[in-house]
C-alpha cells in the first residue's frame, strides 16, 4: 500500500492538488486525500485499474506541457 500512497502524491503534486487528479481519474476527491493518506486501500483489481489510468493522465500530461513556452522564449520586445 506505501508504493500506491507515494504514487498518488507524487500524482497530485504533478497534477498540481488531489483534487485536479480525481478529476483526472474520473473518481472523488475525497478517495484520492484517503488513498494518499493510506487510510482506504482499494482492492487489488481496482488499484491495477487505478495505476493503469493514473499512468495514462501522467502521460497526457507529460505530452501536453511539453510543447508550451515559456514567455521569455518569446525573445526580446521591441517597442
Amino acid at each position: 500500500m506505501h508504493r500506491f500512497s507515494t504514487l498518488m502524491l507524487h500524482a497530485s503534486q504533478v497534477f498540481g492538488a488531489p483534487a485536479y487528479l480525481a478529476k483526472a481519474l474520473g473518481c472523488a476527491p475525497h478517495d484520492v486525500y484517503r488513498w494518499i493518506a493510506g487510510a482506504e486501500d482499494p482492492g487489488p483489481a481496482e488499484r491495477r485499474d487505478l495505476e493503469m489510468r493514473l499512468q495514462g493522465a501522467l502521460q497526457r500530461r507529460a505530452t501536453a506541457s511539453t510543447g508550451a513556452r515559456r514567455w521569455s522564449d518569446h525573445g526580446p520586445a521591441y517597442f
